[in-house]
């Protein structure tokens, strides 16, 4: 019978085995009563089954005797230690959600403290403010001609702001233009070309398209920081050496009077081109710098 195979002893804690093999036992102990007494289900077994006189008594008291074993020794030990471990999971669970519950209030109270800590340093940050402005107010009553008016003023800031704004961005000119161009593509060639892979964002063409002139648009791009872009303009002078790229340069996004100057320049560095043409020349610092090939190529 299938009761000799339990586990003569369960305790510790609730054994997924130990069930099985209960349900098992119970399974096959009632479908031996169901055999005997020749019932379709064993769970019709009824008291009037078991008092027929073709059922021997010794037969049901050995069913009672198999049926209580497993009830005192198994199946009663089980479910205690089954309560065990539900009422175990259940206050562990209820630990956790206290602290859970606490490590919010510890989030929520280092939130306050942060913003209590940012809003004093807003504080001290805006009453040194005030201090510096009003102190440079009156130095500029003081120092300042007369005649500095206000637009005079906003010119100054606005050249100021629009050189910040000018500081990320980048001037290709040369690069041919054509129709359904990809202009990120374009300008990565060149980038590549100078060993220089930043990440490039906002390519268009400057100015609108003149009809009849081939002279192709200057390129505009921005890369992330001023410093990107510092690291591009360095790296411009190896373009030059490059088979395909004499007339492409690169240069920083210029206002108006500066792209007169810079006009100027490349006129000027042109003619020293041509008028040179084994020796390498380029502009550095708003000059033309002029220098031997060989020694211009080991310095790249």
């Amino acid at each position: 019978m299938m009761v000799d195979q339990l586990s003569a002893v369960i305790d510790g804690e609730f054994n997924v085995l130990n069930v099985s093999q209960v349900l098992t036992a119970s399974d096959s102990i009632f479908r031996e009563m169901q055999r005997e007494l020749n019932l379709d289900n064993y769970a019709r077994v009824k008291a009037c089954h078991l008092n027929k006189r073709t059922v021997p008594k010794e037969k049901v008291a050995e069913w009672l005797e198999t049926v209580c074993h497993i009830m005192d020794s198994f199946s009663v030990p089980l479910l205690k230690n089954a309560v065990s471990t539900v009422d175990a999971l259940t206050k562990r669970v209820d630990e956790l959600q206290k602290e859970k519950i606490d490590d919010q209030k510890e989030i929520i109270l280092l939130k306050d403290k942060s913003m209590e800590k940012k809003t004093d340093e807003l504080n001290k940050v805006k009453a040194t403010v005030q201090a510096e402005m009003q102190s440079f107010s009156s130095i500029v009553k003081k120092s300042c001609p007369t005649n500095l008016t206000r637009k005079t003023i906003e010119a100054a800031v606005k050249s100021v702001c629009d050189q910040e704004d000018r500081s990320k961005n980048v001037i290709i000119y040369g690069i041919e233009e054509t129709s359904g161009e990809v202009l990120l593509d374009k300008v990565g060639k060149v980038l590549e070309e100078i060993n220089e892979k930043p990440v490039v964002r906002d390519c268009v063409r400057v100015g609108a398209k003149t009809p009849g002139v081939s002279r192709p648009r200057p390129v505009k791009f921005s890369l992330s920081n001023s410093d990107h872009v510092a690291q591009v303009l360095r790296s411009a002078k190896r373009l030059h050496t490059k088979e395909g790229y004499k007339s492409v340069y690169i240069c920083p996004d210029r206002t108006v009077q500066e792209r007169k100057s810079c006009k100027i320049l490349l006129d000027q560095l042109k003619e020293k081109r041509k008028s040179e043409p084994n020796r390498t020349h380029y502009i550095r610092n708003n000059r033309i710098v002029s220098s031997d090939m060989n020694s211009y190529n080991s310095s790249v």
